[in-house]
């Protein structure tokens, strides 16, 4: 079978489950099997696939054709430049999820300051490993009730050669408790209403974790505990940066006033719902 057999073969497969990214699907798995860049792939098509491949390329298939994310199949999912492990334990890093970082670098004046961090939820810990790559003497603790969660980050961590700097706890938000105060709180926490979930697409219903999405009746019950948590721990000045679901800006710019922050940024979407916010403790 020749390379761009192998592509046909995925992409008509592909097709019959109903999914619109056959074509670039196909080219991703083709590309994977045989380690090159997909970029690379058009000056490969006239060579033969690996007869050993073959097998291996219909389990590929047959696995996105049942819905499971290209990351999770891969094990691998790009953020901010930079490739992350993945699995089923962990929620797939999401580009609009780097406007945090965004939001937080436009604040920090000098990136040689000696910050603390926590990132509340830390999943694949991408966040976290993100900042501590543009921050180079800061410091983080990531926290997550998953204590799977916990691993894949510190295999993060590792593979980006910041493990140094990064420590990490498998707790609960509501036993996190630190003598310390911090420079800046950052979480994608779960921020979906209870209703929502299921009206999520396959991919996301079927296979990935759901204590990463849940959020309560209002989607808002973690993000509110996070406030909470921030008022007490973070300096005064200090930096808190959430994600947040949709309809939720109101109802957690007043929850914010009242714990005595102000919000210095937000990041808007096209459709008008508000993201992304940063806030500082008064």
């Amino acid at each position: 079978m020749l390379v761009n057999e192998a592509i046909a073969f995925a992409e008509q497969e592909l097709k019959r489950s109903n999914n619109l990214n056959s074509r670039l699907d196909s080219e991703i798995l083709v590309s994977h099997l045989i380690n090159i860049p997909r970029e690379s792939i058009y000056s490969k098509l006239k060579e033969n696939l690996p007869s050993n491949k073959t097998e291996e390329l219909q389990n590929l298939v047959s696995r996105r054709v049942k819905k499971e994310p290209i990351a999770y199949i891969l094990n691998n999912k790009e953020f901010w430049s930079t490739n992350f492990y993945v699995d089923r334990s962990v929620l797939i890093p999401r580009p609009e999820t780097e406007v945090l970082i965004d939001l937080i670098l436009s604040q920090i004046n000098n990136k040689n300051n000696y910050l603390n961090i926590l990132d509340i939820g830390t999943g694949s810990g991408c966040i976290l490993i993100s900042l501590l790559k543009e921050l180079a003497k800061a410091k983080a603790i990531g926290v997550d009730k998953s204590s799977k969660a916990i691993a894949v980050a510190k295999k993060n961590s590792i593979s980006q050669q910041v493990d140094n700097r990064a420590l990490f706890k498998n707790i609960n938000l509501e036993e996190i408790k630190f003598d310390k105060k911090f420079d800046l709180i950052v979480s994608n926490p779960p921020y979906l209403p209870d209703v929502s979930l299921k009206n999520l697409n396959s991919d996301i219903k079927l296979y990935e974790p759901k204590i990463a999405l849940q959020g309560g009746v209002q989607g808002v019950d973690f993000l509110c505990k996070i406030m909470t948590l921030a008022s007490k721990i973070l300096k005064i000045n200090g930096l808190l940066a959430l994600e947040i679901g949709d309809n939720q800006f109101h109802i957690l710019a007043k929850y914010l006033k009242e714990n005595r922050f102000k919000i210095l940024d937000k990041y808007t979407l096209i459709n008008k719902q508000v993201r992304c916010l940063l806030a500082t403790k008064l």
